[in-house]
């Protein structure tokens, strides 16, 4: 179908061509189907002339002659129409600009002598040869906005760019060796054609998105995303339409479009990571051999930290990379190398810091003696605050203390029984992020030695023993005996390593009291046993007293 649309550009170029004939009136008219320019010839217009000034090559107008079959070249008529193949028209030189930029890439002409850095807003026209360097990759767009993005160690050479007024685009590029993503844009009232040419294939696209590589063995693989690709090699021609590919190796025809795989899905996928690597693995279609990974800063893919090739069967390697966020996208590889449609990028975010604190105390595996504990850690330099757990279960399902938004790096802990306890601490970032917490720490509040059970008091003319249950080996036992029940006038304190003792008997009569308690080898003591008691009974001076009183009496009363 044909659509026409006036064309001002060329009427005022002709009234520039002809000035003694501006009362005449020259139109030229586009015909968006395929690449087709009509032109109307006004008085004194001859094929010759018009092919002047319309042709890139004026020689050409045989060939247009051809085209519009006239039987008399030389004679045409005011008012006719003459039908102009758009890849015949003069074009002005074009420019693209770089608009994203990583590693190192190089550009160089036929007119410069060596290699130039390329830069971000630089621009490169016809006979540019552009080479991007490993782990290294550019964007070059177009005003129309049709552009093609550069991958690692891949070359180009921009044989033509060029635009035929107003609608018209040519490029044309080759690539001896690379990987390149095409993306060209259907024009509104015209056509582009975008030309890629590899050392085994030709690949020509209006208004669509493909892929284009080069392998080492010069193997040409061509894969379609969107719209439709003639691809052609050995003088056969091959059109893949949206999700399909071929591959063409040097010196033969293509091969028939395959239609490409869906991609890997991605299993064990999460949106945030605290830890490193980064562990996912790839579920593949059953017909694929490999998968692409590729990790990128920037959800267009463009802006790339790494990628891989991973074989069907072969885990994911180690995904090690800084905090940041980041987007993953894979794509299957069949058994003729092409690769498949891409997953939409996933987005996730690696962020390890404030990373957890290093307790200090208590140490992992402390016995502790006393319900009061110090939790000390060391400072982490991204934190603010830090929380502390502490559970009697090592997956801290419930929690025993759970204290919040400390601001040093210590704080204490009361316990209130014995018994097993793991302890926990995480820092706090400025912006609220809870980092990871620290390994756990285990510590047991021990209970004290057993109290032992104690004999009452054996008393003989002069000593006292007392004995009570040995509580085993590396005990001592510490005994006490005192004039008061409450032991704050202590008369004797001993130390023994046996479970009896001896001692002298008060040489004061009155009522004393004993206790003992055991203590363990790393001196922890336990409760003292019950207070017990004996009576040591004093000289009876009052019954002696009565005695001599009546004595005396007795004598006075006889004298």
């Amino acid at each position: 179908m044909m659509h026409k649309m006036k064309y001002p550009a060329i009427v005022l170029l002709v009234f520039f061509v002809f000035p003694l004939f501006i009362s005449a009136k020259t139109l030229a008219e586009t015909l968006v189907d395929e690449s087709i320019v009509i032109v109307t010839v006004s008085k004194t217009d001859n094929l010759v002339n018009i092919c002047k000034t319309w042709l890139e090559n004026p020689n050409d107008w045989k060939r247009v002659a051809a085209f519009n079959q006239l039987k008399n070249p030389h004679l045409i008529y005011p008012g006719q129409r003459i039908k102009i193949q758009a890849k015949l028209l003069k074009g002005i030189p074009i420019e693209g600009f770089v608009t994203f930029i990583k590693g190192d890439v190089w550009v160089s002409t036929d007119a410069a002598e060596g290699k130039s850095i390329l830069k971000k807003g630089d621009t490169v026209g016809q006979n540019a040869q552009i080479e991007t360097g490993e782990k290294s990759v550019v964007e070059i767009a177009f005003e129309d906005g049709s552009t093609f993005f550069l991958r690692p160690d891949t070359q180009v050479r921009i044989k033509a760019a060029r635009q035929r007024q107003p609608y018209f685009i040519i490029r044309k590029l080759f690539m001896p060796a690379g990987r390149t993503m095409m993306h060209i844009q259907k024009s509104t009232g015209g056509d582009s054609r975008f030309e890629i040419q590899t050392p085994s294939a030709v690949s020509a696209a209006r208004g669509t998105q493909f892929r284009v590589s080069v392998d080492d063995d010069e193997v040409t693989r061509t894969e379609v995303l969107e719209g439709s690709v003639g691809v052609a090699g050995s003088k056969k021609e091959v059109i893949l339409d949206p999700g399909h590919g071929t591959w063409i190796e040097k010196g033969a025809p293509p091969n028939m479009p395959q239609k490409l795989l869906p991609p890997p899905t991605i299993n064990g996928f999460n949106p945030l990571y605290q830890r490193l690597p980064v562990n996912f693995s790839l579920i593949m279609p059953q017909t694929a051999t490999a998968a692409r990974l590729i990790l990128a800063k920037d959800s267009g893919m463009k802006d790339i930290v790494t990628e891989f090739v991973v074989k069907n069967g072969d885990s994911v390697p180690n995904i090690m990379l800084p905090d940041g966020e980041y987007y993953c996208q894979t794509l299957s590889i069949n058994t003729a190398g092409l690769e498949g449609l891409p997953i939409l990028p996933k987005r996730f975010k690696i962020r390890m810091n404030p990373f957890p604190p290093f307790p200090q105390k208590p140490a992992n595996g402390q016995e502790l003696k006393t319900k009061k504990v110090e939790a000390k850690w060391l400072n982490v330099s991204d934190a603010v605050s830090y929380d502390v757990q502490v559970s009697r279960d090592l997956n801290f399902k419930t929690l025993y203390k759970n204290i919040q938004g400390i601001t040093g790096t210590r704080t204490i802990i009361n316990l209130d029984s014995y018994g097993d306890y793991y302890l926990r601490v995480r820092s706090i970032a400025k912006d609220g992020f809870k980092g990871l917490w620290s390994d756990a720490i285990f510590f047991c509040f021990v209970e004290p030695p057993t109290t032992p059970e104690a004999q009452a008091p054996m008393m003989d003319e002069d000593t006292i023993s007392l004995g009570w249950q040995g509580m085993g080996p590396n005990m001592t036992y510490l005994f006490q005996m005192a004039a008061d029940p409450l032991f704050k006038d202590i008369l004797l304190e001993k130390t023994t390593d046996v479970s009896e003792i001896r001692f002298d008997s008060p040489k004061k009569g009155g009522t004393y009291y004993v206790r003992v308690k055991a203590i363990d080898q790393d001196g922890y003591e336990g409760q003292f046993t019950p207070t017990q008691n004996f009576e040591i009974k004093g000289f009876p001076y009052t019954d002696v007293g009565v005695m001599a009183t009546w004595l005396i009496g007795t004598l006075i009363l006889i004298l």
